[in-house]
């Protein structure tokens, strides 16, 4: 028998069902998640980390998030163009590896589009302190050379030799500075070299009449192997020298270019030495049998942004505003790796580790 239902009942009923039917649709409907990255052929920083969002994927079992691998080579220019056609897409949340120098490039379009970023790779001080939509989980250049600076101290030579990659100018040219604002020892040289074309025989001819007790290798941008090769050349020059390198070359390219120098190099690293850790351990494990080769640790800074932006999706926010606001408003995102706190300008404080067997890390 038909139930007859007042006009009013009945506005109600449809509007009930509309209203599951949207939240239905909301439901189902994937946020899509950029990653811009060097996704050049050969490229394990860039494969490393569109591999971490898909170990994230099937790990969790994530069923609303759908990863937008976008190629930007790590290039300023293309940094540009890649995130214009992520603004076509209509792509509004993205995470990033690339370097200070391609931040700065798109740091402006990216406020004004707007498009929430997590930046897991650029520590220039440009992006510090700003109430803007760009949050990292990695420290910026000021806090890290400070570290950096207090290891150098601490290291029983008196003098030290600072070689400086100007390919990547946003990041080494401030980090520069607040090595050496930081720094308590003799400066016995600094020069500075282009990882792009580096010239090992011009290096070695300038190191030859220098009298040094310690290297700082400031080179990031994951050039590893080149990174691997001054270290060797500094310490032909240098037998007894510690050289100490920046966290952006750790990756398993420095440990063959490095050679027999390695044994007295130190790494400082975002995470505890994998001896010391499980959970980095258990992760370098899982991703070497599922993908075949040992990732990049940037990849565990892709990995951990990714869940925290899954738990802002999870928990509702969908636009750059409500990432914004649900990530400013929990503050503090405990995971497996180190646990995350944001200030009130998406900039965080954590440690800096000292890797003194690399080798042991892969």
């Amino acid at each position: 028998m038909p139930v007859n239902m007042s006009k009013p009942v009945r506005m109600l009923v449809l509007l009930l069902a509309l209203g599951c039917v949207i939240t239905a649709c909301t439901k189902g409907k994937k946020t899509r998640i950029a990653i811009m990255t060097k996704l050049e052929a050969g490229s394990i920083v860039g494969s490393s980390e569109i591999n971490a969002a898909r170990l994230f994927i099937e790990q969790r079992g994530i069923k609303n998030i759908e990863i937008v691998p976008v190629n930007d080579n790590w290039d300023p220019e293309q940094s540009k163009a890649a995130l214009e056609d992520i603004i076509r897409q209509g792509i509004q949340v993205l995470i990033t590896s690339h370097t200070s120098t391609c931040a700065l490039a798109i740091m402006d379009r990216i406020n004004s589009a707007p498009v929430f970023t997590f930046v897991t790779g650029a520590t220039t001080d440009k992006l510090s302190g700003k109430d803007d939509f760009i949050f990292r989980n990695v420290l910026d250049v000021g806090s890290e050379q400070e570290r950096i600076a207090g290891y150098l101290n601490a290291l029983p030579g008196r003098s030290l030799l600072i070689v400086r990659d100007v390919k990547n100018i946003g990041y080494t040219q401030p980090a520069l500075a607040f090595v050496k604002k930081y720094l308590k020892k003799e400066i016995c040289g600094s020069l500075d070299v282009n990882v792009d074309s580096l010239d090992l025989q011009a290096l070695q001819a300038q190191i030859a009449g220098l009298a040094c007790d310690e290297a700082y290798l400031l080179i990031g941008g994951y050039r590893s192997l080149a990174a691997g090769a001054i270290a060797q050349a500094v310490k032909r020059r240098f037998p007894g020298a510690t050289i100490v390198f920046t966290p952006w070359v750790k990756s398993p390219e420095l440990i063959e270019a490095a050679g027999s120098a390695l044994r007295d190099c130190v790494l400082p690293s975002h995470y505890p030495p994998r001896e010391q850790s499980l959970a980095i351990s258990r992760y370098i494990e899982t991703f070497h049998s599922r993908f075949g080769y040992s990732p990049t640790f940037i990849s565990i800074n892709v990995y951990i942004a990714l869940g925290i932006l899954s738990e802002a999706i999870d928990a509702g926010a969908r636009t750059p505003a409500e990432i914004k606001q649900y990530i400013l408003k929990k503050k503090t995102f405990p995971n497996e790796f180190v646990d995350v706190s944001f200030d009130e300008y998406g900039d965080v404080a954590i440690p800096l580790y000292f890797v003194t067997d690399i080798a042991r890390e892969y």
